[in-house]
């Protein structure tokens, strides 16, 4: 359960009729989940910090938190280690959907009006025919209100959980300068650690951008040792694919990846996957499930990135031969465009070296021997 600790009353006299007060649960939380998940442990996490703060068993298809707060907070579900819909923890019973839409306390309302408003730009884009230019206008006026939403949310609730989470939909788009402005003008956003996180990030990422010689990092899993630098072989590029089980984006661009490793595995290029904030049963599952013949990195969680700067999933870089990041962030067609030039120019260059290597002359056994 939630742990807070409470000042004691003065002359350190606590009456019965206070404690009785003190530890009377204020807030409630259902979530219906599968029956398929029954018996397995869930966890109501604190979405800014990360902190594990209860735990239940799910029980009929259902989960029930149950505590004491004093202070609303963003609050995340994770079920049997798979993450589950986000909502405001505050004081009251708070009924999620199955689709994850949290009802039933005024800042859930709130939240749920900016959900809904996308949810419905979203349905009225999507029956659009963008080859007509009137309607294709339409769509652009939509994606415009659809882009503003979380930017307005953020002004209409601040010093608000509901402020902080439409902020950070958009925080992760700043740059450094960006979001220090931000900061300067609401030094609120100062004391989230996911704000914290993100401008450290920033500066790690800075660090680790494209023209940077990669950063190397151990991680232990299961006793032993893996060193990313292990996988990093010189005079060949290497494609890592920092992703997690639970990514959907991640799982997408593993097919891309794939499709890059049957054309240059063995050809001068190494791919490995580095599992990150992932359980290490989910990873090893989801790689026998997709196929993903390169090594992984078990169990990274955040030791690379952190030194990364890595604030969203999947990070996919290029390193040369040379041990520099030639390309990073780049997904999809970005991706195959990347990797395909990088594969040519590499090619081209072992043609020249071998075009260069001169020819074994006659050697004179006389001259030999006159050496000597």
């Amino acid at each position: 359960m939630i742990k807070r600790i409470l000042p004691l009353l003065a002359g350190g006299l606590l009456c019965m009729s206070a404690c009785a007060v003190d530890v009377r649960p204020n807030y409630t939380v259902n979530i219906p989940v599968p029956a398929s998940l029954d018996n397995t442990m869930a966890y109501l996490m604190d979405f800014d910090s990360g902190e594990k703060l209860d735990s239940a068993v799910v029980t009929g298809g259902s989960i029930v938190f149950k505590g004491n707060v004093s202070t609303p907070f963003i609050g995340r579900v994770v079920v049997s280690g798979q993450r589950g819909p986000i909502f405001i923890v505050e004081p009251g019973t708070v009924s999620l959907d199955s689709a994850g839409n949290a009802s039933g306390t005024p800042l859930n309302d709130r939240m749920e009006t900016y959900n809904k408003l996308m949810s419905e730009l979203k349905t009225r884009y999507s029956k659009l025919d963008l080859n007509d230019s009137v309607q294709a206008a339409t769509a652009d006026s939509i994606v415009a209100v659809y882009d503003n939403i979380p930017r307005s949310a953020y002004k209409e609730n601040p010093s608000s959980p509901v402020g902080l989470f439409w902020f950070l939909q958009t925080a992760y788009d700043m740059d450094l300068q960006a979001l220090d402005a931000a900061i300067a003008a609401d030094p609120s956003l100062g004391q989230s650690a996911r704000v914290k996180g993100l401008r450290n990030a920033l500066l790690a990422k800075a660090e680790t951008s494209e023209g940077k010689h990669y950063k190397d990092f151990t991680v232990t899993w299961n006793g032993k040792e893996q060193k990313f630098s292990d996988y990093i072989k010189p005079g060949e590029y290497t494609l890592v694919d920092f992703w997690a089980s639970w990514c959907g984006p991640c799982m997408r661009q593993a097919k891309v990846i794939k499709e890059l490793y049957n054309k240059y595995n063995g050809k001068g290029l190494n791919v490995v996957g580095v599992a990150v904030w992932d359980e290490p049963a989910n990873t090893e599952k989801a790689i026998k499930s997709h196929g993903l013949a390169w090594p992984c990195i078990i169990d990274a969680q955040t030791i690379p990135t952190d030194l990364y700067g890595i604030s969203g999933i999947p990070c996919i870089l290029l390193i040369n031969p040379e041990g520099i990041i030639v390309s990073r962030d780049k997904m999809s067609n970005e991706l195959i465009e990347a990797v395909d030039n990088a594969m040519s120019a590499y090619e081209a260059s072992r043609s020249a070296s071998a075009e260069n290597v001169p020819a074994m002359s006659t050697v004179n056994h006389a001259d030999t021997a006159a050496i000597f």
